[in-house]
């Protein structure tokens, strides 16, 4: 039972394995979330701009070769400029393109309008049996927490339920105490986030449903000749409100996915014509001898190339920025059931 607890500890999905705290590869593990998915995009998309810019000072001033030679031998940079130019306008056609295959469901017939409508009255409806209540919550944000709600209750209704030996008893105090550290955590962070936005995705992501359906199913196939026939149904019942919620974080998931879409496109085309435009005036003013003298110690023509090529490189930083993010909350919840990719084999 403790491997495969320790196999499902993840921060954001249930499907990566995350390294034990306080090592090296936990610290890393760490940066890489924080740039990936918990950083500002437009602060990542500044990270990487301005390290472009500073590497390019670097390298002109203290390279293998003078700034001169940087800036005089080799490929031209105006012909840079201009093959940058080229694929400013690529970067944001083929983003374009992605995003219109990314909305293409908004755009069925009819019947799979419909269709979707029926899926998500039924997963509106099966949540308000969890819930007990007549309608659940319009606002997605009020809906995911009140199912984390009622998930912690329903763990410690079902630890109280069970009247069988003390390991198992033991067992199940265990799961409910830590279902309802996790929901009170993931209800923190859902009571400052706003839906539409990474952070209410990320807390309901924290959530480690892998794990829970995994240690609810070897409980009941290890004690099942202790438990009656009532625990037995506490137990499963258990195993479906953690799937309902697992299906209604995964649909909710794909909203934001779609909504970050749109807010990466818009973004894109915010950039894309100012940084063609500024790329352009570069390619027609630079020249070797437009720019004499030095600034703290740099030739000024040096900081004019590397401006203007951190400038054109802005679309293709906010596509890594974007994606990245994209591509792990995709990631997040690839597996739909208990699975958690690169978990050690537990010789089971």
């Amino acid at each position: 039972m403790a491997e495969a607890d320790r196999d499902s500890l993840t921060e954001i999905s249930d499907t990566i394995d995350r390294p034990d705290r306080g090592t090296l590869r936990a610290a890393l593990f760490a940066l890489k979330r924080w740039l990936l998915l918990d950083a500002n995009r437009w602060t990542v998309v500044g990270l990487l701009t301005g390290s472009v810019f500073v590497l390019t000072v670097l390298v002109g001033t203290f390279g293998p070769v003078s700034a001169q030679r940087f800036l005089a031998r080799g490929t031209s940079p105006g012909s840079v400029l201009v093959e940058l130019m080229k694929t400013i306008v690529s970067v944001v056609t083929i983003v374009l393109s992605i995003n219109q295959l990314a909305l293409s469901p908004e755009l069925g017939p009819v019947g799979d309008q419909r269709e979707r409508l029926a899926d998500t009255m039924e997963l509106r409806r099966d949540s308000e049996d969890l819930l007990d209540r007549p309608t659940s919550p319009l606002a997605p944000g009020q809906y995911l927490d009140d199912l984390v709600s009622a998930l912690r209750e329903q763990g410690v209704e079902l630890a109280a339920s069970v009247d069988g030996s003390p390991e198992l008893q033991s067992e199940l105090a265990s799961f409910a105490r830590e279902l309802a550290a996790e929901a009170d955590g993931v209800n923190d962070e859902l009571a400052e986030a706003t839906f539409g936005e990474f952070e209410a995705v990320a807390a309901v992501m924290d959530l480690d449903t892998s794990g829970k359906i995994e240690r609810l199913r070897r409980v009941r196939i290890e004690y099942d000749d202790k438990l009656g026939d009532d625990e037995r149904a506490a137990i499963e019942e258990m195993v479906d409100t953690i799937e309902l919620f697992v299906t209604a974080r995964g649909f909710l998931k794909t909203t934001y996915v779609r909504t970050e879409y749109i807010n990466f496109s818009r973004a894109l085309l915010y950039v894309g014509l100012p940084t063609l435009f500024v790329t352009y005036l570069a390619t027609q003013i630079y020249d070797p001898g437009v720019f004499p003298g030095a600034t703290l110690g740099v030739e000024n023509r040096l900081w004019f190339v590397a401006a203007a090529t951190t400038v054109s490189l802005i679309p293709f930083a906010t596509l890594v920025s974007y994606v990245g993010r994209l591509a792990t909350v995709s990631q997040s919840t690839l597996f739909m059931g208990p699975f958690v990719a690169g978990a050690e084999r537990d010789g089971d």
